[in-house]
Formats: C-alpha cells, structure tokens, sequence
C-alpha cells in the first residue's frame, strides 16, 4: 500500500520519461484491483499533471470505468490534458469511440486535433477513415501530415486515390503522397531519399523491425524486395550490412537490387 501511494504522488511529475515509468509500475500493480482503480477515478485529481498522469495509467490498466473518466477530460479546458486523454482513449480500440473522438477532430488545439486523428486509426473500423479524410482540409500542417499516415495505416490503395484527388487543391501534400506510394510499394519514387517528410512517413509506415524480418524470412520474393528497397532508405549508412543479408536471396530480382544498393 505504500509504495502504491508513493507511486501515485509521483503522478505530478512533468518528466514523461519519469511518468511514464512511473505509470506502467502503477498499471502492473493495478491489474487485478480493479475496485482500486474505481476509487482512483472518482478522486479526480486537480492539477494538470495529475490528470495527465491519470490518463497515462488509465490507458494502461483500461479497467472498468476508465473509459467515461477519459471522456470526460475531453472537455477539459487544458489542451494537454485533452490530448493526453484521447490518446489514451485510442489504446481501448473499441469501436464506440470514434464519435467522442470524431468530435475532438474540431478541437481548437491542433495538438489535440492530431491526437484525434492517431487515436482514430489505431481504433479503425468502418467509419475511421471517412473522419479522418476530412482532416486533410485541416488549417495545420501537422494535423494534415497526421490524417496522411493515418489514412494510408487503414486503407493503403484507398488513400492513395484519396491523396491522388486531393493534390489539385493541396500541393503541398506531394511529399506526402511520395511517401505513401514508396512504403506500400506503389511506386520508388527517388526524390522520397531527399525529402524529410516523405521519408519519415516510409519509416512510421514500415517499421525496420518489420523490414528485416521480411528480408531475412518472407517466403513472399515482392515482399523481400520491398523491404530492401525500404530498408536502403531508411538505413542508409548500413547498406553493406543489408548487401549480406541479401547477397544470398534466393531471387536474382533481390540480389540485384541489394548490388544497386551498395552501388548508390
């Protein structure tokens, strides 16, 4: 019990490393009380790190009533408490959320906005993409770049009709639309090697993690393919630790590529 309310008073840390841990060592020890985590909801705390705090565990533990306690802090008057508690909204992924968070995508705070738009396609469902599509008109970049990658995480082929149709009005989107094309292998556009943006957006898109493991083991040759291709772009400074890898790939398709790679 006392290091349960130690733990609870670190809540007011400013410190997200710090909280972060000191969340998951509350969630753990929360797992099975849930009575506990009931009477943790109803003292609302007061300060605003506090509540960030609390969104962070409640995120983690995802008990009973977590749910209506963050939902309520959607209409806190601090944009990050607000934010904090969609995100954490989002780890639920159940799909009765998407009208709360639907109407966050209208949020004057663009840091919320795009909370919205990542916690909606994490949550997915049938109505996920068509909200986050209207977040492409979005008055903020950030917000725009996030409704990008979100749409290309539910429905890859879809968003990229959507981007196609929506340069004519947003030009500044074509970094985007690079970079969608080049991590779902719809084209290799070379500029994506130069460009920030579009280069981030292949590295959310295709995790390394994810890349390697298709290089070294997919029995699928277009899979192994595309994660040379992907992984010559996001790890650049280590194309001869990729050429041994793919240096013995059973395709001649593969190989060449990996050549092509140590080439450039």
């Amino acid at each position: 019990p006392e290091a349960l309310e130690a733990l609870l008073h670190a809540l007011d840390t400013s410190d997200r490393e710090f909280r972060e841990a000191v969340t998951t060592s509350l969630s753990k020890m929360l797992i099975e009380d849930s009575d506990r985590v009931g009477d943790l909801i109803k003292r609302v705390p007061e300060s605003k790190m506090r509540k960030v705090g609390m969104t962070w565990l409640m995120g983690k533990t995802r008990k009973r009533g977590a749910m209506k306690f963050l939902i309520g802090l959607l209409e806190d008057d601090d944009p990050d408490v607000r934010a904090s508690a969609v995100g954490a909204l989002g780890k639920f992924k159940k799909k009765q959320l998407v009208k709360h968070l639907g109407r966050v995508l209208y949020d004057p705070n663009e840091r919320v906005r795009a909370a919205a738009v990542n916690a909606i396609s994490l949550i997915g469902g049938d109505e996920a993409f068509e909200l986050i599509e209207t977040s492409l008109k979005d008055i903020d970049e950030f917000v725009r770049v996030r409704a990008v990658v979100g749409l290309a995480k539910l429905d890859p082929e879809r968003s990229i009709a959507v981007l196609m149709r929506r340069l004519h009005d947003f030009l500044e989107l074509q970094p985007c639309v690079n970079g969608v094309k080049f991590a779902t292998g719809f084209s290799y556009d070379s500029s994506v090697t130069n460009d920030p943006l579009a280069k981030s957006i292949v590295e959310e898109l295709c995790p390394e993690a994810d890349m390697l493991k298709d290089l070294r083991s997919s029995p699928d040759k277009d899979k192994r393919l595309h994660a040379i291709r992907v992984l010559s772009l996001v790890r650049a400074g280590a194309a001869s630790d990729l050429k041994r890898i793919a240096i013995k790939d059973p395709s001649p398709e593969v190989r060449r590529q990996a050549r092509k790679c140590m080439a450039e």
